[in-house]
């Protein structure tokens, strides 16, 4: 009787642990059911625009106007940890071009020769409203002497020089 003690004591804690997890383990469960239904045989380039929306989408717009030795200033009005975040992922996905994120659309952009201005999703900016410094009509006059090299999908692209 006392070596079955210790084992009806764990199989009780088991019991309890599972009953207290079993909630948040379907929620996990249910999500990942969700993710592979949203990817399914989707392509790499098709889940990586789909789970890292706008950075991607981004990226490759401004890697198609920026030469792989280039430098672009990319003027980004979104929350804080998103600009924290922009910056490493653009970094990443924009690698071997230089990289330079402000939420300020008067930073400068003297040290590189192209500047990308975009806005985040709406739904981004719902969840962490922005906090920089953006003025559309001082943005609007400075983007006006530079020369446009693309403004296709969110993300406008010019050079400086």
């Amino acid at each position: 009787m006392k070596q079955r003690l210790p084992h009806i004591a764990l199989f009780v804690l088991l019991l309890f642990w599972l009953a207290i997890a079993a909630p948040g383990l379907s929620e996990r469960y249910a999500k990942l059911s969700e993710t592979r239904n949203l990817l399914g045989d989707r392509s790499p380039a098709e889940r990586s625009s789909l789970l890292d929306n706008p950075a991607v989408t981004v990226a490759g717009e401004i890697s198609r106007a920026v030469p792989a030795d280039g430098c672009v200033a990319v003027l980004a009005y979104a929350g804080p940890a998103a600009i924290d975040y922009y910056r490493a992922r653009f970094a990443y996905l924009l690698y071997p071009r230089r990289v330079e994120v402000f939420a300020d659309a008067a930073a400068s952009a003297e040290s590189c020769e192209f500047v990308a201005v975009f806005r985040d999703t709406r739904q981004n900016l719902a969840a962490e409203p922005f906090q920089g410094v953006w003025d559309e009509a001082e943005l609007g006059q400075r983007l006006q002497s530079l020369d446009t090299v693309a403004v296709d999908g969110p993300v406008r692209v010019f050079r400086t020089r």
